[in-house]
């Protein structure tokens, strides 16, 4: 008798835990003929991602030669008496062009800058000190992983003078890129005042 009332409570307990695991089973799996559902794991936002990208010319700027000059000193840039000869018997210009990356309702996301400052007298390039590239980021999520490459031809002397380069930006919401760009430019200004731009990526 005292075997029996023991296992009594033992058999009540497995009973117990069979009828909790059959109902949390009914409650988990889904009827018959019921839709089942997929969540997305994408943790992007869609106004974070890139959906377009678009190419920027714009309009060169005007520098006297006083001015060029100027900003060599400020520069400490030493030129010899030949050039500046030069520089001040030419036309001086800055010259900036971009290629830029778009959310899907037409935000930027990013832009990737190159600016050359340099003069010319109508055949050639008479100074080309001035050279920059930048990245300007505009959306939380993105960033600006470095440059990868410049390519240059000719200058001062030449009839003209090309900057090429790459950057890398990267969309990081945690530890991996969702999303990567590498915008190029490539500019070329001749000596004639001509204007060459091109960009991709």
């Amino acid at each position: 008798m005292r075997s029996l009332r023991r296992r009594v409570p033992l058999v009540r307990h497995a009973f117990v835990a069979l009828l909790a695991a059959a109902l949390t089973c009914s409650t988990l799996a889904p009827a018959a003929g019921a839709e089942s559902r997929t969540v997305s794991s994408s943790v992007t936002d869609p106004d974070t991602e890139l959906a377009t990208t678009e190419n920027v010319e714009e309009p060169p700027e005007t520098l006297s030669s006083e001015e060029y000059l100027a900003k060599l000193a400020q520069n400490d840039v030493i030129v010899s008496a030949e050039e500046r000869t030069e520089i001040m018997a030419s036309s001086c210009w800055i010259y900036t062009g971009y290629r830029g990356g778009k959310n899907r309702v037409g935000q930027w996301l990013w832009k990737y800058f190159q600016r050359m400052d340099y003069c010319h007298n109508g055949s050639r390039i008479t100074s080309a000190h001035f050279y920059t590239r930048w990245a300007e980021v505009y959306m939380v999520g993105w960033s600006f992983k470095g440059n990868e490459s410049v390519v240059t031809n000719g200058g001062r002397g030449a009839t003209q003078w090309r900057k090429r380069t790459q950057g890398v930006f990267c969309l990081v919401p945690y530890l991996s890129c969702i999303q990567e760009s590498r915008p190029w430019v490539d500019m070329t200004v001749f000596g004639n005042g001509a204007r060459s731009f091109s960009a991709g990526g």
